[in-house]
C-alpha cells in the first residue's frame, strides 16, 4: 500500500536515458544512462558545469532535439506514459499544456514581430477551449500575477520594449497560462541582475506554491538552488554524480565534483582573506568519454579502479546516492568524506 502510494506521488521517472548527437567528429554522448523523478508538486535542482548534460536532458523530455541529436534508449515516463514513444503530433499536446519549459534567453524564445499578448493569446487558444476574448482576459491576468505592470497596456508591446527581467515573466506567463504540471526552467536567471534574479526566484516560489506545479530548475549555480528546491540533482559528463537534499548535497556531500562546486562559490561565513578554489582541469570530451567515471582525470582522489571502471551508484540513506568508488566498502579511508562536513562547521 506504501509503495503504491509513492508511485502515485511520481509525476515524472526518467528511466536509463542515453542521448548522443552525431557530428562529423563522431558521436557525442550527451547524456549517458541518467534516472530522474520528480514528484508532483516538488522542486528538482539539476546543476552542473556547462556541458554536463543538463540542458540536453530537459529537451530529451520534450523530445525538442534538433537534428543531429537523437535519444538513443531509455524511458520517459510522465503519468504512466513513455514520452520516447510518443509520436511528434501527440507530444504538440503536451508541450506548452501539461509540460511547459522556460529558456535561458527569453529574447530569442519571443518573437520580436509579435506583441507580447498576441504569444500569450495564441499558446492559450492552441490548448484550451477559449475564444480570443477570453484568451485577451486570461492573458492580462497572467501579466498581473507575474508582476507585470500596466498589464492591459503592454499587452500591445513588443518583446524589445522590455527589459530582461521583464522578458522574463512574459516567458513565465507564457509557459504557465495552461497550468502545466511540470515546468522545465533551463537557466532561467542567468542573463539577470542579482536582484532581478531574486525577484524571479520568489516570483517562481511563489507560483508553485499557487498552482502546486512541479518544477525542474536548470543552473550550474548553486546558490540558486538552495531557496527553492527540495531535491538536487548533481550532473557531470552527462551522467549523476550525486542527488540527494538540499542539506545531503550541502551539508553531507558524498562526491568529489560535489565539493568541488561547493568550494567554489563563495559562502556567507567566508571572509575577505579566503579565497575560492575552483575545479583544476575541464570537463571530458564526450566524443570519447573516459571509460571509468567522468570526473576521474580531476579528481584529487582518484584511484586506479577510478580510471577504468565506472562505479555504480552507493546510497548512503534514503533519497541520497552518488556515484563515487570511495564509498565502496572495500575502498581505503579517504579524508574527502569529512570534507563536506567540515566545509560548513
Amino acid at each position: 500500500m506504501n509503495q503504491e502510494m509513492k508511485d502515485d506521488s511520481i509525476l515524472l521517472k526518467v528511466n536509463h536515458l542515453q542521448t548522443s548527437f552525431f557530428t562529423h567528429f563522431g558521436e557525442v554522448k550527451a547524456v549517458r544512462d541518467v534516472d530522474l523523478t520528480i514528484n508532483k508538486g516538488e522542486v528538482v535542482g539539476v546543476v552542473g558545469e556547462s556541458g554536463s548534460g543538463k540542458s540536453v536532458t530537459a529537451m530529451s523530455i520534450l523530445k525538442l532535439l534538433q537534428h543531429p541529436g537523437k535519444i538513443i534508449s531509455g524511458n520517459i515516463i510522465y503519468k504512466g506514459q513513455d514520452l520516447a514513444q510518443r509520436s511528434e503530433k501527440e507530444m504538440r499536446k503536451i508541450r506548452g499544456n501539461e509540460i511547459s519549459m522556460i529558456f535561458q534567453d527569453p529574447m530569442t524564445s519571443l518573437n520580436p514581430l509579435i506583441t507580447v499578448g498576441e504569444q500569450i493569446m495564441e499558446t492559450i487558444i492552441e490548448h484550451q477551449p477559449l475564444n480570443k476574448k477570453q484568451a485577451k482576459e486570461k492573458a492580462i491576468n497572467l501579466l498581473n500575477m507575474v508582476k507585470i505592470p500596466d498589464a492591459e497596456k503592454r499587452m500591445k508591446d513588443y518583446p524589445f520594449e522590455f527589459s530582461g527581467g521583464m522578458r522574463q515573466r512574459v516567458m513565465i506567463a507564457i509557459a504557465l497560462s495552461c497550468e502545466p504540471d511540470l515546468l522545465i526552467a533551463d537557466e532561467p536567471t542567468t542573463a539577470l541582475d542579482v536582484t532581478t534574479q531574486s525577484q524571479i526566484l520568489k516570483l517562481m516560489k511563489n507560483l508553485k506554491g499557487e498552482f502546486n506545479t512541479s518544477i525542474m530548475l536548470i543552473t550550474h549555480d548553486l546558490g540558486v538552488v538552495a531557496d527553492i528546491c527540495s531535491r538536487i540533482v548533481v550532473m557531470y559528463g552527462g551522467m549523476i554524480m550525486e542527488e540527494g537534499s538540499v542539506e545531503d548535497i550541502f551539508y553531507r556531500s558524498k562526491h568529489p565534483y560535489t565539493l568541488g562546486l561547493l568550494k567554489s562559490v563563495p559562502r556567507p561565513d567566508m571572509d575577505q582573506q579566503s579565497r575560492l578554489e575552483p575545479i583544476k582541469g575541464t570537463p571530458p570530451n564526450l566524443v570519447n568519454p573516459p571509460e571509468g567515471c567522468p570526473f576521474a582525470p580531476r579528481c584529487d582522489y582518484a584511484m586506479k579502479i577510478c580510471t577504468t571502471t565506472c562505479p555504480e551508484h552507493t546510497y548512503i540513506q534514503e533519497g541520497h546516492r552518488s556515484m563515487c568508488w570511495l564509498l565502496h566498502e572495500e575502498a581505503p579511508k579517504s579524508d574527502f568524506l569529512s570534507e563536506g562536513d567540515e566545509l560548513y562547521e
